[in-house]
């Protein structure tokens, strides 16, 4: 909800400075960047004890991408010769899902390879200490905790009541530990688009009371 909140107030935000500094739009989209790979980057120091940190973080991170979605479009539409408008709308759209589905890629796999390892050695070390010390049997437990299917490990050969609560923290911690790189990445992106920002033009030579479509 913080997320989504900061969107919507993002998008509203940025629209109205557009409408009355359509000349600057450089410096709002700037901004909105910058908002965004601020938030999406400070996400890193996500933890167990501060989910009010965190619920800020989103906060921001949703204005900066308000901030971008809506007046990139906004401005694409502007800009663009009446006759062509449903083709950039329907453009904007399709890269907006295309950037989506490369950024979840970028993003799952640099997860995926930081939580292999953590949940390896976390999970090895609880199971040893808890007695269990068939392989097939740790193989599985690391399996369904990467899977979140913890509830799956309960009935498993010696596994305990005590032991499960220490797997399940041990899971836990290494989700806490690799979560932080996806963060990281995302500064990256973020400032491919600050850089990308400062490149705009003034456009409000494309802007009149000029009707295109009556509805």
């Amino acid at each position: 909800m913080p997320f989504a909140f900061g969107t919507l107030g993002g998008c509203i935000i940025s629209l109205v400075l557009l409408s009355a500094f359509r000349r600057h739009i450089k410096w709002i989209l700037f901004g909105a960047s910058a908002l965004m790979t601020a938030g999406c980057g400070g996400l890193s120091v996500a933890a167990f004890d501060n989910m009010g940190t965190v619920y800020a973080l989103l906060f921001i991170a949703g204005l900066g991408v308000g901030g971008i979605v809506v007046p990139a479009s906004t401005v694409t539409t502007f800009i663009c010769p009446p006759d062509l408008i449903a083709t950039i709308t329907s453009m904007t759209l399709s890269i907006r899902i295309i950037g989506g589905a490369v950024g979840y890629a970028v993003y799952y796999n640099v997860f995926a390879n930081k939580l292999k390892p953590e949940l390896t050695n976390l999970i090895v070390e609880v199971c040893i200490r808890s007695g269990i010390t068939d392989g097939k049997i740790i193989e599985k437990i690391i399996h369904l905790t990467a899977t979140s299917l913890t509830e799956a490990i309960r009935p498993l050969p010696g596994v305990t009541e005590e032991s499960y609560h220490s797997i399940v923290l041990a899971g836990r911690l290494a989700f806490a530990s690799a979560y932080p790189w996806v963060y990281y990445s995302s500064i990256a992106f973020g400032g491919l688009a600050v850089v990308a920002s400062v490149f705009l033009e003034d456009i409000s030579g494309f802007i009149d009371n000029g009707i295109l479509v009556l509805i």
